[in-house]
């Protein structure tokens, strides 16, 4: 399948996070809407096989990737290359705020030629520290803001709102004016694929879309090239939520997470909650995994109901005896 990648702008503030799982739901819903339930259980069929109609990275803010879950630095080597003058504890300050950053450079993934360790990102992030240091003093922006914003319960029998009142809090994310993100996508029909995704545009992505989140504009980024993500590596980074029904055939190194999904109003369905499942994050390095097997079925006590984890990854190769 083709790599493309899209540039989205944010129009408004986001009450869903556009994440991969979710964004497979929609595009379902797309395709209901669009095409008819026929069209829709041919998509679901080829989900549950090994021939996807599209795969789909979570949206990542533009030019970034996900923090890899990368092994750590043995003590001995890090006092060797980062400690050698005696400044232990200096050091040991910045591996921590290092590590607490949330994604990384792709123009780091293309210099370093994919080849990853935590030592080889924490060299890099040093020296992009020390040249900041010589330049101006700028005060960092947050491209986002999450805030929990109050809701009214609804009686879920009634429709109205509940008995005695009260409330409840959900989180929403503000994007700041001018940030972008990168949704990355393999298919085979780039026609269908957009189809799909304009009408998502169209009437918005997540939960209060009625309310005016949601709202995004996007388009094909033409200038992109696919090549570096094809190259071949010892790993996989995954770039989506990534979940099966076997979990047996995954090796490497992931970030574990539970998912509590919902299901759409659309079905008339009262109970809005899905079965959690068991998900990998963005960011997972995969040695080994299933070439198939990425639908979960039953998780809902309607049937019809599914959820789709196919993951979109791309090549790292890491460094010594990580690599096998």
């Amino acid at each position: 399948m083709v790599l493309y990648r899209y540039r989205i702008t944010p129009q408004s503030a986001f009450g869903t996070p556009m994440r991969s799982d979710t964004l497979y739901g929609h595009l379902l819903w797309a395709a209901a809407m669009l095409k008819g339930e026929g069209r829709v259980q041919e998509m679901i069929e080829a989900f549950a096989g090994n021939a996807p109609p599209f795969v789909l990275s979570s949206a990542l803010p533009a030019g970034r990737l996900p923090w890899p879950t990368l092994p750590g630095i043995a003590r001995a080597c890090f006092k060797k290359q980062f400690a050698g003058d005696g400044n232990l504890f200096k050091q040991l300050q910045c591996f921590k705020a290092f590590r607490k950053q949330g994604s990384w450079s792709l123009d780091t993934w293309v210099k370093l030629g994919g080849q990853l360790s935590q030592a080889a990102l924490f060299s890099d992030w040093l020296q992009e520290v020390q040249e900041k240091e010589k330049r101006p003093r700028e005060e960092p922006l947050a491209i986002q803001t999450v805030a929990h914003q109050p809701h009214v319960v609804i009686d879920r029998q009634s429709g109205s709102v509940l008995t005695g009142g009260g409330l409840f809090f959900s989180r929403a994310t503000w994007y700041r004016p001018g940030t972008d993100l990168d949704l990355y996508v393999r298919t085979d029909d780039q026609a269908e694929f957009e189809e799909l995704f304009a009408h998502l545009a169209a009437v918005g992505f997540g939960a209060d879309r009625s309310t005016g989140k949601g709202q995004f504009r996007y388009q094909r980024d033409k200038g992109f090239d696919p090549a570096p993500f094809d190259a071949p590596g010892s790993h996989r980074l995954c770039l989506s939520v990534c979940a099966a029904s076997d979990l047996t055939g995954f090796d490497g190194y992931w970030t574990p997470m539970v998912k509590h999904g919902r299901a759409w109003s659309g079905f008339g369905e009262r109970n809005p909650f899905k079965k959690p499942f068991f998900a990998f994050a963005e960011g997972s390095l995969f040695r080994k995994m299933p070439e198939s097997g990425y639908l979960l079925r039953q998780i809902h006590s309607d049937s019809r109901l599914v959820q789709i984890g196919w993951p979109l990854t791309i090549p790292v190769t890491l460094e010594g005896h990580h690599a096998h």
